[in-house]
């Protein structure tokens, strides 16, 4: 398992220069009030530890229908579960993002973001729990179509967010044989 010196913090922190609005992708999404550089921390993800098969166990105990549970995975099993209605939950998936992971619980803009750009985050950078597929409606010219738990497998992927996987998808990277 990997070990962090500290663990997750109990709250999501979003820069105060971004914000709700209408999404092209999918219902709302999460949007620049203010231009943005490259390089800028706007969230850092917070909420408490479960297993693997704590995670099964909420997510069957959704209803798809009324709400969701925001997680990532930041260990073989160890995912963070956020806490609801936190401004991060409308941070959409897109196949061509402008933010990536930079720590275990930091997202940064990837490039220059113009106020009024929706944010967006490549899921596959952080979905590693067994068995995890969603439609992608992000319409990005290079759109996979689906994200899943394996995506840190594809080689274009690994090359576009070297160094900016959650680190347990990274370890996974680096343990693959050369080729």
């Amino acid at each position: 398992m990997i070990r962090f010196a500290a663990g997750p913090p109990a709250a999501v922190w979003v820069h105060p220069g971004l914000g709700r609005g209408r999404s092209r992708i999918d219902g709302d999404g999460l949007f620049a009030r203010q231009d943005l550089d490259a390089g800028l921390l706007v969230v850092r993800l917070g909420g408490r530890l479960v297993s693997s098969s704590e995670l099964e166990a909420l997510l069957a105990a959704v209803d798809p229908n009324d709400r969701y549970v925001d997680t990532i995975t930041v260990d073989d099993d160890a995912h963070l579960v956020l806490p609801a209605g936190t401004a991060a939950h409308w941070c959409n998936h897109g196949c061509d993002p402008n933010l990536w992971h930079t720590g275990p619980y930091d997202i940064a803009t990837r490039r220059p973001v113009r106020a009024g750009d929706e944010l967006i985050l490549d899921y596959g950078t952080n979905s590693g729990a067994a068995g995890f597929r969603m439609p992608c409606r992000c319409a990005s010219p290079g759109c996979r179509g689906e994200v899943t738990s394996d995506d840190w497998r594809r080689p274009e992927l690994q090359a576009r967010y070297q160094g900016h996987w959650t680190p347990v998808l990274q370890s996974r990277i680096d343990r693959l044989p050369p080729g």
